[in-house]
C-alpha cells in the first residue's frame, strides 16, 4: 500500500522536515492530491486568465513541485511559464509533465540566481503556510518582482489561522508598497475540508 502524506503536511516549517517530506511523496504527490480535488492551481489559472490578456507574459511558478499548477497554467494558455522548487525529487516528476519553459532547482542555502524583475508575473500557488516554505519567502518573493509586478498566492485555512501571515500581506498594503487587485475564498483540498484565499498583489512604483 502507498504511504499517504497529506495528513502530515500542514504542520511544521522546519526545513529538515519539509524537505523530507516532499521528497518522499513525490512520485505519489500527484495521485494523492487528486484523490482530495486539489482545486488551487486551477482557481488560480483561471484568475491570471482573466487578469492577463497577454497570454505569452513570463510566469515564475515558484515552489512548483511536480507542476500542478504549470500544468493549469498551461491549459489556460499561458505557454511562457517556468518552474522553480527546491525538491529534485519533485522536479523529475515536473520535467516529465513537459510544460514548463525552464525547470530551476533552488539552493536554499544560496543567493537565488532569478533577478529582480525577470518575471512580471510570479505566482506561489499552496507554497506559503505551515508544513510548507516559510513566511519569509513572501519578502523573497516580493523582492523579485520589478515595478508593477503581480504576485499571486493562497494561503490556506491552516495559515490564515496564524496572525502572522495576514500581518505580512496587510504590511505591504498599508505601507503603500503594493495594491490588493484580488482575493476569494473559495475550495482548496475539499478531500479533507481545506479551504484557501487566493491573492493578487501589484508591486507599486515608487
Amino acid at each position: 500500500m502507498t504511504k499517504k502524506y497529506l495528513t502530515d503536511a500542514h504542520t511544521t516549517n522546519k526545513r529538515e522536515f519539509v524537505e523530507n517530506l516532499y521528497n518522499n511523496w513525490s512520485t505519489s504527490y500527484d495521485k494523492e492530491i487528486a484523490e482530495n480535488d486539489y482545486a488551487t492551481p486551477n482557481r488560480v489559472a483561471l484568475i491570471l486568465k482573466n487578469l492577463i490578456s497577454d497570454k505569452k507574459t513570463k510566469i515564475l511558478d515558484y515552489g512548483c513541485g511536480t507542476g500542478l499548477s504549470g500544468v493549469a497554467l498551461f491549459k489556460a494558455g499561458f505557454k511562457n511559464v517556468d518552474g522553480a522548487d527546491p525538491s529534485e525529487k519533485m522536479l523529475q516528476e515536473a520535467r516529465k509533465k513537459k510544460i514548463y519553459s525552464s525547470v530551476l532547482k533552488l539552493n536554499l542555502d544560496t543567493p537565488t540566481p532569478i533577478k529582480s524583475g525577470d518575471y512580471s508575473i510570479i505566482t506561489a500557488v499552496g507554497v506559503i503556510g505551515p508544513g510548507a516554505a516559510p513566511l519569509e519567502l513572501f519578502d523573497d518573493i516580493m523582492s523579485l518582482l520589478g515595478p508593477g509586478g503581480l504576485f499571486i498566492f493562497s494561503f490556506n485555512d491552516t495559515a490564515l489561522r496564524v496572525p502572522e501571515y495576514l500581518t505580512k500581506l496587510n504590511r505591504y498594503l498599508i505601507t503603500n508598497s503594493a495594491k490588493l487587485l484580488f482575493k476569494e475564498y473559495g475550495p482548496h483540498l475539499p478531500g479533507i475540508h481545506l479551504k484557501c484565499m487566493v491573492y493578487v498583489i501589484k508591486k507599486n512604483d515608487f
